[in-house]
């Protein structure tokens, strides 16, 4: 009965105070004046506080803050009939603070922000750049969003006009390719004139891609000729002049590639490729006839386009006509372009087709595109299969050493271990310099014991540098377990030596190498002077770690 008392008293309390808080809450900022109570504070102090809490406040929205005392009050529809009250008659000035106030409702939120784009953009605009390194609580990324969406739409000239005013300020990058991209549909070809002007290379989707082919369908000769009078930077500029080639080669495809001409830039080797492989999709005979009457420059320019198509249908023959064509650079883009289409076909037969090509540049080239489909990716997590670590004993020492440069830090983070095993038995004359460093430090940060007897097993002068690594790297993450083991070796240990010259070469392009020189042993310290004396290191760094090394 004592606890049912109780419990009832605290419940009163409770109520008594949330109704002297909410009426508390619900007076206007002007009205709020805060009474100092603290009995310490001296008579000076007081009056100084109270004339300060007589200084009413200055009310930036007052139809906020009436919202903000109806939402307090009311609940269900009636909330949200208050708040399409208010937007209504929100001016831009109030706009600031309905964000935050509606900021733990996402659909508050929305409607708060589609308003503000709606009545003045602008002044959204400015108010985000403000905003931007100090954003005082408003979510300027989700704003930006909302309006480089929406306001192109509605007055394009307005929002390019601001950017250009605006400069580089915040995310200008971003929200210009936000602007230009959002005008792709309505008006491609402004669209593409300011990803130009202001060099935008960030991304361009699909909905993009096929309203470019939508366009270059009425003229693909004016299409071409707009983008290489507005060309546009990097992966775009490729993927844009690559579809439009598309659509060139379901049409005139000779016509596109008379276009080109001599041309050596690459946005019109893209497109002579695109239109060539369309062709030979749809005609391979007729393809080949107008290659085989090209003159010789652009007969080896366009090749790899062709033969990449002609590698999924008959890939001998293909391989048979680059060989007999072709030669240097162009001979081994346009082997790697068969292999490459056949590849997308049945990878086995592509890689046997490598193998029983003979030793060559172009050879080393296909190979390590076929490597790249068969070794596991780094993040993958899956192992080499034991095929293609068999298919790759079988290439030439200068094949191999490609396709291991090529493969090596992705098969060392994924299998480590079957790495290490293909490298134990290798040819080091086969193998890539780097991959048994790579392999080491992989290895290292698995097990170092057992990474260090793996390295003791391989060949005299690749033992020391892949031991060395192993080494540096487990100094890195057990400095005083690895140094205990370098110290217990016997003196005349022909490791003590280059192990430790390793270690303190990797430590030395440490961020806190100089923290580590520092609390190192003297002796140890000592022995790292004449290594770090001896390393070509920028001026600032190196004087960082011989003041390290050196002291007392």
């Amino acid at each position: 009965m004592k606890i049912l008392v109780n419990s009832f008293a605290i419940l009163i309390a409770a109520a008594i105070g949330l109704g002297v808080g909410f009426l508390l809450r619900g007076k206007p900022k002007h009205e709020e004046f805060i009474v100092a109570k603290s009995e310490s504070q001296t008579i000076p102090q007081r009056l100084s506080a109270l004339r300060r809490q007589a200084v009413p406040r200055i009310d930036d929205s007052p139809l906020t803050t009436k919202l903000a005392r109806d939402l307090s009050m009311s609940s269900g529809v009636t909330r949200w009939l208050y708040w399409l009250e208010a937007l209504d008659k929100a001016q831009p000035a109030d706009f600031p603070r309905l964000v935050r106030l509606a900021q733990t409702n996402d659909t508050a939120l929305r409607f708060v922000t589609a308003r503000w784009v709606e009545i003045a953009p602008r002044h959204m605009f400015d108010t985000i750049v403000a905003a931007h390194k100090n954003p005082q609580g408003l979510p300027v990324d989700q704003l930006a969003n909302t309006l480089f969406s929406e306001w192109p739409k509605r007055d394009p000239d307005a929002a390019i006009a601001a950017l250009n005013e605006s400069g580089e300020v915040g995310m200008g990058r971003h929200w210009r390719f936000d602007v230009a991209y959002g005008m792709v549909d309505k008006d491609i070809e402004r669209s593409l004139k300011l990803m130009s002007e202001w060099s935008t290379d960030i991304g361009f989707g699909t909905s993009g891609l096929r309203a470019v082919a939508k366009w270059a369908e009425a003229d693909p000769r004016h299409a071409a000729e707009f983008l290489m009078a507005h060309p546009q930077t990097g992966h775009v500029g490729r993927g844009i002049i690559e579809e439009i080639g598309k659509v060139w080669g379901k049409t005139d495809p000779a016509a596109a590639l008379d276009f080109i001409g001599n041309r050596s830039d690459t946005l019109a080797r893209t497109l002579g490729e695109a239109a060539l492989k369309q062709w030979s999709e749809r005609d391979l005979n007729e393809a080949a006839n107008w290659l085989a009457s090209a003159d010789s420059f652009t007969r080896n320019r366009m090749s790899a386009a062709f033969v990449e198509v002609w590698g999924k249908q008959d890939p001998t023959s293909a391989l048979s006509w680059c060989e007999e064509n072709l030669s240097g650079l162009s001979l081994n883009s346009a082997v790697a372009g068969v292999v490459k289409g056949t590849a997308a076909k049945d990878l086995m037969s592509a890689a046997a087709l490598v193998a029983s090509m003979e030793p060559s540049s172009a050879r080393a080239e296909a190979a390590a595109g076929i490597a790249r489909k068969m070794f596991p990716d780094s993040l993958s997590a899956k192992t080499a299969t034991p095929e293609a670590i068999a298919w790759l004993t079988q290439l030439d020492p200068a094949s191999s050493r490609r396709v291991t440069d090529q493969v090596c830090w992705s098969w060392a983070g994924s299998d480590a271990k079957s790495m290490a095993a293909f490298l134990s038995t290798a040819d080091p004359d086969a193998i890539s310099p780097f991959a048994y460093n790579i392999a080491a430090r992989e290895l290292a940060r698995k097990g170092p014991s057992a990474a260090l007897e793996w390295a003791s097993q391989l060949p005299t002068e690749k033992a020391f540098v892949a031991g060395g690594e192993v080494f540096a790297e487990w100094r890195s993450f057990q400095p005083e377990a690895a140094m205990k083991w370098l110290g217990a070796l016997p003196k005349n240990d022909s490791r003590r030596e280059p192990f430790f010259r390793q270690a303190i070469q990797n430590l030395a392009h440490h961020p806190q190498a100089a923290e580590q020189l520092a609390a190192m042993a003297a002796t140890e310290r000592a022995a790292a002077l004449p290594i770090l004396e001896s390393m070509n290191l920028p001026t600032d760094r190196r004087a960082r770690l011989l003041e390290a090394a050196n002291a007392k």
